[in-house]
Order: C-alpha cells, then sequence, then structure tokens
C-alpha cells in the first residue's frame, strides 16, 4: 500500500533544509515564549506556546518526511481497493472542503478565545492559519495547483516561500511576544 511513498531525507533540496531550519528555529522561539508566558504565570498563554512549539517540531519533521504524500498514497491504495478510485476526484474535493470548513472554526475559535491575548499571539495564530492553508492545498495534491507551488527559483519554489512566510508571521510573534513587558505587579515586582 505504502510501496511508492519515501521519505524525502535523502533527496532534501536547499528549500527543503531552509524550511525545516525555520520551523526549528521558530519552535525554539515559541519554547522561549512559553517560559516566558509561565514566568509572567499566564498559563493558557504558556499552554498556547507549547501547543506552537510542538506543532511547528512536527512540521519539520514532516518537511522531510513527506507524511502528506504517505497519507495521499494510502488514500490512492483504498480507493483502488475498495473500486471508489473512479470517484476519487470528488472524494478529494469532499476532504478538502471539510478540512477547510474544519480550520475555519478552529481559526474562528481561537480567535474568540484569544480575544483578550496580547497581539502578538493573534499574530501567531494568523502565520498558523497561513501555514495550515499552504499544508492544506499542498496536501490536496491537485496537479495544477501542484505546478503553481512548484515555480519559481529551481532550488527555491513559489511554495516553500509562502511556507516560509507563515514561519516568520510565527517567529516574529514569538520574538514580539519575548520581548512585551508585563503589566501590572509582576514588572512592579521585577524593578525591586
Amino acid at each position: 500500500m505504502i510501496a511508492g511513498w519515501k521519505a524525502s531525507l535523502a533527496g532534501a533540496d536547499l528549500a527543503d533544509w531552509v524550511t525545516v531550519a525555520a520551523y526549528l528555529g521558530t519552535a525554539a522561539l515559541s519554547a522561549g515564549a512559553a517560559r516566558q508566558a509561565f514566568l509572567r504565570r499566564r498559563p493558557r498563554e504558556r499552554l498556547f506556546w507549547l501547543l506552537v512549539t510542538g506543532l511547528l517540531c512536527f512540521l519539520g519533521v514532516n518537511e522531510l518526511l513527506d507524511l502528506q504524500t504517505l497519507l495521499t498514497d494510502i488514500g490512492r491504495a483504498n480507493a483502488r481497493a475498495y473500486g471508489w478510485y473512479g470517484n476519487h476526484r470528488q472524494v478529494q474535493y469532499y476532504f478538502v472542503l471539510i478540512l477547510s470548513l474544519i480550520a475555519v472554526a478552529a481559526g474562528m475559535l481561537m480567535l474568540r478565545l484569544t480575544r483578550r491575548t496580547p497581539g502578538s499571539i493573534r499574530l501567531a495564530l494568523a502565520g498558523l492559519v497561513f501555514i495550515g492553508l499552504f499544508v492544506l492545498l499542498r496536501a490536496a495534491s491537485f496537479h495544477h495547483l501542484d505546478d503553481l507551488l512548484g515555480s519559481g527559483f529551481k532550488s527555491f519554489p513559489l511554495g516553500s516561500f509562502q511556507e516560509v512566510f507563515g514561519i516568520a508571521l510565527v517567529a516574529l510573534a514569538a520574538a514580539l511576544y519575548r520581548r512585551r513587558r508585563s503589566p501590572g505587579p509582576y514588572r512592579r515586582a521585577a524593578r525591586r
């Protein structure tokens, strides 16, 4: 079933390694933001940054393991085995539609839950949504979209620029969060 899939570690190019470094560097910044949230006694913000750290580490590893291709290959093999491969475009369409609706609902819920949090957390969410949409589109594996994302420079295609842009938004947000002064008693206690 997974004979066609292979981890892309051996065939990783410049764009892959830059993207992995960006994910892992941003995960380190997010871990630092989680530490700041702990020091500021902000458990919800700490949980947010810890989740971001874990997600970024997973996405960095995924960049080299190419797990979305494995998922696509498993789906294709099941479609052939159970006789619905002729309708795979329709199933693919509904899959992307459902995932998009879930992503929008999750984004709206996250915005609502973070309405009283610092702007840096909302910026991080925007970056994560950007990354999520990119990953979703890449996982959908529509051939004309693959051609567009693969265009640009040979060693660093357009899709890689888009992914790194989303990562950069999260990195900026984590850096801003770490630099933000704490309000109230914590800041006064720190001056003494």
